[in-house]
């Protein structure tokens, strides 16, 4: 019996679970956990293939129902999809995972890139977590999972706006921890650090790291966010990542975190 099935999770929430960006890496991840741990799954994500090979592959494999929906969180009329979905399925897990990663100087990247990783790393987790976690508490039961970032945690030169967009999911997801508390509904914000995924594949990021950035595999960062929802309000699920926080976040200036950091992404680059 594998990690993912003695998460116990599905006793608690019941229903389906909902997960964006679930065609690849952590919402990949999250998906095949939520699933083995016995939940239905509703897979939302822009990739039509991937996305219903994968819906294929769970009903399969832990014979449930597993659906894809795909859709691109980051274009207009969210909030009426979303409200179909409250209302078509009693959702009681959502793991808001989509998001975009740019990395180049922020001038470099266009207006219109930015105002669409706004819409898809913040509009989306908050229309998604307003209308199906608004269903949750009425029904005292649910579990929701925001994606946000190391990079949140102090900001990021070349990734400004990104980190910036995953401060807001730390946030709301901590606020919302403390005020649904007693109220059955838990919250959490996951803040992995480097992550091997698409993105970071495509960018080049995993090539060369500094030997205090490690990269880790989806799979832990999903189990470890799995085994801490309704625990606490966040969580940096791996320990080096946790280490390496601790000494930048808390040991060090802001502004000496920055300088090591933009001379380590410098470097990733090639620049």
């Amino acid at each position: 019996m594998g990690d993912s099935e003695r998460l116990g999770l599905y006793a608690r929430y019941e229903g389906y679970a909902l997960v964006t960006g679930a065609a690849r890496g952590i919402g990949r991840a999250f998906a095949e956990q939520l699933a083995a741990d016995g939940f239905d799954v509703l897979l939302v994500d822009r990739e039509g293939e991937e996305t219903i090979a994968l819906a294929e592959e769970l009903s399969s494999a832990h014979r449930i129902d597993a659906r894809a929906l795909i859709c691109d969180l980051a274009e207009p009329g969210l909030a009426d999809k979303a409200q179909r979905w409250a209302d078509g399925f009693e959702i009681g897990l959502l793991v808001n995972n989509a998001g975009i990663s740019l990395l180049d100087p922020f001038f470099d990247i266009s207006l219109d890139a930015h105002l669409k990783t706004l819409d898809l790393n913040c509009r989306a987790p908050l229309v998604l977590t307003h209308i199906i976690g608004k269903a949750m508490a009425a029904r005292g039961r649910g579990g929701i999972v925001i994606v946000s970032s190391a990079s949140a945690l102090s900001g990021s030169p070349y990734f400004c706006h990104y980190a910036a967009t995953k401060g807001y999911g730390l946030n709301l997801a901590c606020g919302l921890w403390s005020e649904l508390r007693g109220s059955g509904v838990d919250a959490l914000a996951v803040c992995p650090g480097m992550t091997d995924t698409k993105p970071v594949r495509d960018q080049s990021l995993d090539v060369d790291l500094p030997f205090y950035i490690p990269i880790n595999g989806p799979e832990p960062v999903a189990r470890g966010a799995l085994r801490a929802l309704g625990k606490q309000p966040a969580l940096i699920p791996m320990r080096a990542d946790r280490i390496s926080a601790g000494v930048m976040t808390k040991l060090l200036p802001r502004a000496w975190t920055l300088s090591i950091m933009k001379r380590s992404i410098a470097k990733m680059r090639g620049s």
